[in-house]
């Protein structure tokens, strides 16, 4: 008998070191690099400039960056691709079929 309260006894502490572990973990995630618990950085705003008559037909995010395929009035297209939380152009590529001279 003596040896089953002593189970009892060592596993009810597991468990406590268990749910202590476990929540030390969730506090830990919740807080940022900062220091700071539950804040985001202030979403950045500013403008892109565009090339003159450029329209923007479709974008995509990656990590910081931004792809905007733009479409010209007569049928060119380009990539674009800026700093997300800047705006600045990084690069600018035009879409040519192949064997076309840009």
């Amino acid at each position: 008998m003596a040896g089953l309260k002593a189970l009892v006894i060592g596993m009810g502490i597991a468990i406590i070191i268990a749910a202590t572990v476990l929540v030390t973990t969730i506090v830990q995630r919740g807080v940022d690099m900062n220091g700071a618990r539950g804040t985001a950085a202030a979403p950045a705003a500013g403008a892109i400039a565009l090339p003159a008559g450029a329209r923007v037909v479709e974008t995509r995010m990656d990590g910081g960056r931004v792809l905007l395929r733009l479409t010209f009035a007569d049928g060119a297209q380009r990539l674009l691709i800026v700093d997300a939380q800047t705006g600045a152009r990084l690069a600018l590529h035009d879409l040519v079929t192949e064997g076309a001279r840009p």
